[in-house]
């Protein structure tokens, strides 16, 4: 059973409950599923929010744990019928009977944040009723900062340096949520989805009722059919798993590529079946990628599928903030050992959860963070990728990628948009040549009179310029040992007659032995001043 904190407690007194509740728990006990879920329901909305997250991470967790913790998503306990009556009559400031004919006593589902009713309207039509928890959000804000101050009274932060910021996690976490306790937010993400999805048939967006609509009660359309997860229902009413998966994967992709607005939790209990039609009935996570990020992700993604290590870099680079100088030789090598290690294997048998992680964790390691709207998109592939392996594990994501990229890049590339883009750079190019005549007999002319400076900047030129000095020093002195070497080889090969002969011989070793020598402490050096 959940148990909700009165929202009025201190954030001492909030700390203390949650110090009561991990030790009548017996946290340093051996931790089962089922315990941990309880746990996490014991603790409150904050915690089931977290369990929820990690529901999603099976590269985190073993497969027990991520399907006791999916049970958080709809089986939080649930209000009372009569607090559901309460809060609507709060809402409406009317009689309920004056907009609803009736409302199930019986809830749809109920999470950490709000329980789903259905309902019929005074005109007959099926819909469901979002109804949000009381309090929930004073009392998410008190447990987010209660967790922040035990892990700095704690000094957790200081064992994980740059790996992770539990400040910014957090904070995310609280955003995220309260964005989602917002149903006039999701209202708006719904109308939105449905205009960008609108022309796909196998796609169902539910109507939204604006006027019983507000920031704690959501009404939309009720929509009857079969959870994506009814495996055995779906298969008896006549679907093809594997179409439903394959539509579902392109659908995202479609989303997320083509028009840069998704949605950012697409698991089994978001999505239903229902005539024909792929459903989506969860709003409250949504994701949008801005033009340049969505354009640099689908470049990153072709260049991926043809092992451009230098562009996947470069891409890389743009779209993420560096923290400190990157060493471009080591990035290049690691994203080229990741490449390689997927490419040895059949695409069908790449995991894009785990090659997902592995290149955060690279990026992570080199210092270099993505954007929000990028990290939320790998999120939520990673929760389709689940979705899938439910569905039809024979369907794989990347598999859908790549089809994309082979069928649809140049149609993507030279879409309306860009065309008139570069259609735009063209006529200013044109424009830019015709005056070129005039813009060089103005810069001579001013040269002529001393009139002209020119200003170069070149960004830490000085380290550039050693840099490449000490390159220019090595590749001489690499030479000059070749040159060492091949003349003692050419020596032995003609015969040493002579001792003039042997004593050159014996110059010719020496110096070429100490230029590699040389040659072998630079690098080492060089590696030891990469890994600082």
């Amino acid at each position: 059973m959940v148990v909700f904190v009165n929202e009025n407690i201190s954030g001492k007194k909030r700390l203390m409950e949650i110090i009561r509740i991990l030790k009548n728990n017996d946290i340093f006990s051996p931790m089962t599923p089922v315990k941990f879920r309880k746990l996490l329901e014991e603790l409150g909305p904050t915690f089931v929010k977290i369990g929820q997250i990690l529901s999603n991470r099976p590269d985190i967790l073993s497969n027990d744990y991520v399907s006791e913790l999916s049970k958080l998503r709809t089986k939080v306990s649930p209000m009372s019928y009569q607090e559901i009556l309460d809060i609507l009559k709060e809402e409406y400031g009317k009689p309920l009977f004056l907009s609803f004919r009736s409302i199930d006593r019986n809830p749809l589902g109920s999470a950490s944040i709000a329980q789903v009713h259905r309902a019929v309207l005074k005109d007959g039509e099926d819909v469901v009723i979002k109804v949000q928890r009381r309090n929930i959000k004073a009392k998410m804000i008190a447990d987010i900062r209660v967790l922040k101050k035990a892990l700095h009274i704690l000094h957790v932060q200081k064992f994980f340096k740059d790996i992770i910021s539990f400040d910014n996690v957090l904070d995310e976490l609280l955003n995220t949520t309260l964005e989602e306790m917002n149903f006039l937010t999701e209202a708006e993400h719904i109308k939105e989805f449905y205009l960008e999805n609108k022309d796909l048939k196998y796609i169902k967006v539910p109507k939204v009722y604006n006027s019983l609509t507000t920031e704690r009660v959501l009404v939309m359309e009720y929509i009857d059919g079969y959870n994506i997860s009814q495996l055995d229902k779906i298969i008896e009413n006549g679907y093809d798993l594997k179409e439903i998966a394959l539509k579902l994967a392109d659908n995202y992709i479609y989303q997320a590529i083509d028009v840069g607005y998704f949605h950012a939790d697409p698991h089994p209990d978001n999505i239903i079946i229902t005539d024909g039609k792929i459903a989506y009935i969860d709003f409250g996570m949504m994701g949008r990628l801005n033009s340049r990020n969505k354009e640099l992700l689908e470049k990153c993604i072709i260049a991926i599928f043809n092992d451009d290590i230098r562009e996947v870099e470069r891409i890389l680079l743009t779209l993420g903030d560096a923290k400190y100088e990157v060493n471009h030789y080591r990035l290049c090598n690691e994203i080229q050992v990741i490449l390689d290690k997927n490419k040895s294997m059949g695409i069908k048998d790449i995991n894009i959860t785990k090659f997902a992680n592995e290149l955060l964790i690279l990026l992570g390691d080199n210092g270099i963070t993505l954007p929000d709207d990028i990290t939320m998109l790998v999120r939520g592939i990673v929760v389709l990728e689940g979705t899938l392996e439910i569905i039809s594990p024979e369907i794989n994501l990347m598999e859908v990628f790549e089809n994309r990229v082979q069928n649809g890049s140049l149609k993507n590339y030279f879409n309306k948009e860009r065309l008139e883009k570069e259609l735009g750079h063209s006529v200013n190019s044109l424009l830019s040549l015709n005056r070129l005549p005039n813009d060089l007999h103005k810069l001579f002319k001013g040269m002529a009179r001393g009139e002209t400076k020119f200003n170069i900047e070149i960004n830490d030129a000085n380290k550039a310029f050693d840099r490449l000095e000490k390159m220019i020093h090595r590749i001489v002195v690499s030479f000059l040992d070749v040159a060492f070497i091949l003349g003692a080889a050419l020596m032995v090969s003609n015969g040493l007659e002579t001792s003039d002969q042997r004593f050159l011989f014996y110059i010719y070793v020496a110096v070429g032995f100490i230029f590699t020598v040389w040659l072998f402490i630079k690098m080492y050096f060089d590696k030891l001043n990469r890994k600082k």
